[in-house]
């Protein structure tokens, strides 16, 4: 019981930290993946990558989210506030990863919907 108790102290700040930075990454890969992608899609005509990376990134974004609203729900989800510093900072660090996610998950859309309406090779 007490090896786990240690284990699960010494993961929360790299899952916290995984709430920070899962949702950017899958934002800057699917951007820099779309652009790489864009003279192969032209040579190739397989349009349906550009829509594949989007639902990717999306699911990627979407994990991060998921860890951060967990580690969120492990202290109670209410707002960072007047409680003990160690409780503040896991739900700053819970709820700022989940409202990252969340953006990256949105630009992420941003980006993949011009895949829909224009072509790759214009």
């Amino acid at each position: 019981m007490a090896a786990e108790t240690s284990t699960k102290r010494t993961l929360q700040p790299l899952l916290l930290w995984a709430g920070w930075v899962v949702g950017p990454i899958a934002w800057a890969l699917h951007l820099l993946g779309s652009y790489m992608l864009v003279p192969w899609v032209c040579a190739t005509g397989h349009h349906w990558t550009l829509h594949a990376s989007t639902l990717v990134a999306l699911a990627i974004s979407f994990i991060g989210g998921w860890i951060a609203w967990r580690q969120w729900g492990g202290v109670g989800r209410q707002w960072p506030g007047g409680s003990d510093r160690r409780t503040s900072r896991i739900r700053f660090m819970s709820a700022g990863g989940l409202i990252l996610s969340v953006l990256s998950a949105l630009l992420i859309v941003v980006e993949g919907i011009p895949n829909f309406f224009l072509g790759a090779c214009l």
